[in-house]
Formats: C-alpha cells, sequence, structure tokens
C-alpha cells in the first residue's frame, strides 16, 4: 500500500508538522524518525543514515536555511513595503525607469 511507502509516510508527517507550525528542524527529524521506524531501520540505523544523507548536502541545506531566514527577517522588519512604496513613488508613470528596475 502506498501510504505505508516510508518516505511518503514522512512527507506527509513533515508536512502535517509545518502546517501546524512546528520548526521545521524538528518536524525533519520527527519525520525521519517515523520513516525509519517504518522501513524497521531501528534508531541507531535511523540516525547514522540522516546524518549520512545530511552531510553530502550540508552546503545547500545551509542555503536554504539561511534564505529561509532572510525572509522572515524581511517580512518581520517591513523593508519589502518600504521598498515598494519607495519604487513606486520613484517611477510613478516613467515606464522606462521600471523597466530599469526589473532588469
Amino acid at each position: 500500500m502506498l501510504l505505508f511507502n516510508p518516505v511518503v509516510l514522512s512527507v506527509i508527517v513533515m508536512s502535517a508538522l509545518c502546517l501546524l507550525k512546528l520548526n521545521v528542524l524538528i518536524s525533519i527529524l520527527i519525520a525521519a524518525l517515523v520513516a525509519g521506524g517504518v522501513a524497521g531501520m531501528g534508531l541507531s540505523g535511523t540516525i547514522s543514515t540522516l546524518i549520512g544523507g545530511m552531510g553530502g548536502n550540508s552546503e545547500t541545506a545551509l542555503s536554504y536555511i539561511l534564505l529561509g531566514t532572510l525572509a522572515v527577517a524581511i517580512n518581520h522588519t517591513g523593508v519589502a513595503s518600504i521598498l515598494s512604496r519607495k519604487i513606486a513613488s520613484l517611477v510613478n508613470g516613467k515606464k522606462y525607469v521600471l523597466l530599469c528596475f526589473i532588469a
């Protein structure tokens, strides 16, 4: 049955935990433990596989974490709305100036 596939089940668990606004890293760890348990790997096998899999992709994972942190910081500070108002006041009917901003 597809629902008992460890990968599918871990994605469902991780999505549900993230929708419940649990921290993403904690959601990943819980989803990995659920997938390992369903696959019959045991706790030590699950943890070693998780660490081994993350080891090769640590730069990519760190980039995603930092990008998410930057997006949250921009949202909380209100910089995006300030910047958009500033650009709108500068452009104000000048289509070539808008084209330069987009470029």
